[in-house]
């Protein structure tokens, strides 16, 4: 039997992503400015190519939004930039995940003294009643994700043993 479910989670803007984008517009505005008092329309050239630099790369790195996609005992996880670019992230197979549980939950304390290699797929927003899962890959790596309730109930009739709630 086939399942499928797909989730989209909004990653809160911190502050260091709006100081980003607050130095790459002052570094665009002092060149532009710079660039006509001094240099004439080369400096409004070069604001200009900055600016598209912003654009295209800056900006879209600092408003993104994860999708998580459950189909055939896979999670797939894909990263959306700027409501434009969709970039897959990684494909994880439920065979070789260890366990999936609440951030908080006290399954996870086996896990603790283990050097894991933590990758951040949630919305980093730390005010919400419900943590995030943790999701142990492979006995090496914890995967942070914020999945809800009844996508979590999809990935525990697949693999009953590995999912918990608590």
């Amino acid at each position: 039997m086939e399942s499928y479910m797909e989730h989209l989670v909004k990653k809160k803007v911190t502050t260091g992503d709006i100081a980003i984008r607050a130095l790459c517009i002052l570094v665009i505005v002092a060149a532009a400015v710079a660039g006509l008092l001094f240099v004439g329309a080369l400096g409004l050239i070069v604001a200009l190519i900055l600016g598209y630099v912003y654009r295209m790369l800056i900006y879209p790195m600092t408003n993104l939004e994860y999708e998580y996609l459950y189909c055939d005992k896979t999670i797939t996880v894909s990263k959306i930039m700027n409501r434009e670019k969709r970039k897959d992230l990684e494909v994880f197979d439920l065979d070789k995940m260890e366990l999936l549980a609440p951030a908080n939950s006290y399954r996870l304390g086996e896990y603790k003294n283990r050097d894991l290699k933590v990758s951040e797929y949630w919305s980093m927003d730390k005010g919400k009643e419900e943590p995030p899962y943790a999701m142990i890959y492979e006995g090496g790596r914890k995967i942070l994700l914020d999945l809800p309730k009844d996508f979590v109930k999809i990935v525990q009739n697949n693999a009953p043993r590995k999912v918990f709630f608590d």
